[in-house]
Formats: C-alpha cells, structure tokens, sequence
C-alpha cells in the first residue's frame, strides 16, 4: 500500500507524531513562501532526502507517489505555462506562445504540490494513528472524539487503496478489459469511483456499528495503555525547522 503506515527505526520513526507534524507545517510554509522554480526544485530535493534516508521509504515507493500527483501537477503545468502573461518570450509555435516567466512559474507551482504531497506521505508512512491519538489527548487536551476522527481517517486512507485494487482485480478476473477511447475511460472511471464510495460507506457503517457496541464515547475521558516518549532531540529539531521557516518569510 502506498498510503499507509509502515513500522521501522528510521529517525522520522522515532519522531514524536506532534514534533514531525509541526515539522511538516515548516515544510508546507517554505514551500508557499519560496518563489522560482529553482527555490522549489531545492525544496523537493531535501524532502526527497528527508523521505528517503530520514523515512527509509524506498525509491519505488517515492516514484508511485511522484507519479500519482504528477498526473495532476503536469497538466497544471502546462496549461499555466500556456495562460499566464509574460515579457521574454521563450518560445513561439503558431497561436501559442511561451514565456520564461510562465515557464518560471509553473514549474513553481508543479513542484510545490510534488513536495507538499511527498513531505505529507512521509509523514504518514512513519506516524502511528494510535501515537498521533494518544499525543493530541494527552498533550494538546484535545478531545479524544476529535483526535480519533482523524485516527480513522488515516486508517481508512490504505483501506480505500487496497478497496481499489480489490475492485480493479475483480474487474479483471471477470474478464474486464481496458477501456478504449474517451467515452470509454470516463464510464469505467465513474463505475469505479462509485463502487469504491459504496464499498466505503459500507466501512463506515461497521465501524460505526463497533464503536456504538463497545460504548464509544460513553466517558468524558480516555485511558490510554502505551505512553508516547518523545526524544531529546524534538524540540531543537523543530527549533532549527522554524528558524528556517522564518528566515524564508523574512529574506525570501
């Protein structure tokens, strides 16, 4: 699954969920704050360092999400790159016209969503849910309604993956074909869609059925068995992140 937590050792592991998320809220300012092409094919760069040596997570598992986002960021790209205004013309192909600064910009805007969109699977490939729960009662008082809202939606995100591959594989072994065409694509994408949404509400409603069956939110306070250790090094690790962060907002 590409969308799912995956135990391991790595320093990004061994991060508290509430000092990575914070961490992950630097990357996501820098990323709107840097301006260029240039500045944001540098930010990529760290975040693929940062997922691949600081998350474990292998090249093949980076290049499925790089390709996942990337059927949005490339059309994204283009059209920007064909609609916005600019002064050095870069190239000229009948009605169409390029510019550096259209160039410029939508090679900005492309590589800022591979980046959010990379820096946020890392984040949940190396965060336990229950951690992350445990952490937002415990430390933020949040809630534990709120914090296990967003305990099961990370939960659901790889069931919904793996709904999708069993649907798709179902679809072959009764000797579905591949759709060809427009029209043909389209259809198959709908019928697709809305069996996944089926086989989802399907989910919610067990898990629903669960939760009112064991007395889910029957006490005002939650006990939890597993305390969350946070490392010594958290706190300056964010502290040198937030720096960073400023510094951007203020030279950059």
């Amino acid at each position: 699954m590409l969308i799912q937590y995956e135990a391991g050792g790595s320093l990004l592991h061994r991060w508290d969920p509430l000092g990575k998320l914070a961490g992950l809220l630097c990357i996501a300012v820098m990323a709107m704050l840097w301006k260029g092409t240039a500045s944001q094919l540098l930010l990529l760069g760290l975040c693929i360092v940062a997922a691949r040596w600081g998350a474990g997570m292998s090249w093949r598992r980076m290049y499925r999400g790089v390709r996942l986002i990337a059927a949005v960021a490339l059309p994204y790209f283009l059209l920007t790159a064909l609609t916005v205004p600019g002064e050095t013309v870069w190239l000229t192909w009948g009605p169409l016209r390029l510019t550096v600064e259209a160039v410029d910009q939508a090679g900005e805007m492309s590589l800022r969503m591979i980046s959010l969109f990379l820096s946020s699977l890392a984040y949940i490939a190396t965060t336990n849910p229950q951690e992350l729960v445990a952490e937002m009662v415990q430390r933020l008082r949040i809630p534990y309604r709120f914090a296990f809202g967003i305990s099961t939606a990370l939960t659901f995100l790889p069931m919904l993956e793996e709904e999708g591959e069993m649907i798709r594989a179902a679809q072959q072994v009764r000797g579905g074909r591949p759709p060809k065409g427009l029209k043909g694509r389209l259809a198959w994408g709908a019928r697709f869609i809305a069996a996944v949404l089926l086989n989802s509400l399907r989910r919610v409603q067990q898990t629903a059925g669960a939760m009112e069956s064991k007395g889910f939110t029957a006490y005002s306070h939650r006990t939890f068995r597993n305390k969350s250790v946070i490392p010594w090094w958290s706190l300056p690790l964010f502290l040198l992140m937030a720096g960073l962060t400023v510094w951007t907002g203020i030279y950059m």
